[in-house]
């Protein structure tokens, strides 16, 4: 726990991470009722150390990777998706719903390790910590068109990773994961030939084992894009910048305004390297 986060805050983050909201009650009974939910039954210690226990078993960066991982496994061992921004009792239930028809009995620990044994034949898989480094093309796709035309700044686009991830045979980042970008600067077609363009900021795109990576289009994506057959005119510099500005044949000639089709597939990149889990899809050997 950071020495910088208060006790109520981690508390916090951990009610978030589990049901989405704070909860109402004193601190001790807010820490008494996880508690329950998780292993069930109270903990023994000092507050801190049990906001500090809860939260390593929800997300684990120098083990196994937590709660959060293990859902991440599981959903994706058969669904081939990730719902990493619900709840992770919401994301459990769902799963137990879509496995068993109802969802299952007990703690939230033991229902977790039953779904991998009944979803990988092991509640571990082969994990290793590696480095994603900073440049690492990530190929990605739209889920709607963005048109200069009628794009607004603020508008939320999602996109899906299309290939997966993999640093050392490991995956990082699978197929499949979704995030959102956002419009930051529309320019439409005007006339002197001056063509539409869309910034899009692509923010962070959450890694297999929850770690957040920040994207962006850069030198390297850039280059990557212009070997693909984008629309005519189409160029991938900065986030997204579409089109040309510049004269083309007088006043009264009317640029383009310019667009990427949803499902097109072009690059973006890492900005910074991050420590993350690498994955073989098989159970660990030691199991």
């Amino acid at each position: 726990m950071s020495a910088n986060v208060t006790p109520l805050r981690s508390l916090e983050i951990v009610e978030e991470m589990l049901y989405g909201q704070a909860q109402e009650g004193s601190l001790l009974e807010r820490i008494e009722q996880i508690e329950l939910h998780i292993y069930g039954q109270t903990q023994s210690g000092a507050v801190l150390m049990r906001i500090d226990r809860v939260l390593t078993f929800l997300q684990d960066q120098d083990g196994d990777g937590g709660l959060h991982l293990l859902l991440n496994l599981a959903e994706w061992g058969f669904s081939a998706t990730l719902s990493g921004e619900k709840p992770m009792i919401e994301r459990l239930q769902g799963l137990e719903m879509v496995l068993y028809g109802a969802e299952r009995e007990g703690n939230i620990s033991e229902r977790a390790e039953r779904l991998m044994m009944d979803i990988w034949g092991t509640t571990k898989l082969d994990v290793k910590k590696v480095t994603l480094p900073a440049e690492t093309l990530v190929k990605v796709a739209l889920n709607k068109t963005v048109d200069s035309a009628t794009a607004q700044v603020g508008d939320e686009i999602v996109y899906r990773v299309t290939e997966d991830v993999m640093i050392d045979g490991r995956v990082v980042i699978p197929a499949g994961t979704t995030s959102v970008a956002r419009v930051t600067e529309v320019t439409a077609a005007r006339r002197l030939g001056m063509d539409g363009r869309v910034l899009v900021d692509f923010g962070y795109v959450p890694a297999l084992d929850g770690t957040l990576v920040r994207l962006r289009v850069d030198e390297r994506a850039t280059e990557k894009n212009r070997s693909l057959e984008l629309a005519a005119g189409a160029s991938m510099a900065g986030v997204i910048l579409l089109g040309p500005i510049g004269l083309v044949g007088g006043y009264f000639v009317r640029g383009k305004d310019v667009q990427i089709e949803a499902n097109t597939q072009f690059y973006v990149e890492t900005e910074r390297a991050v420590p993350v889990l690498g994955f073989y899809f098989r159970p660990a050997l030691n199991q």
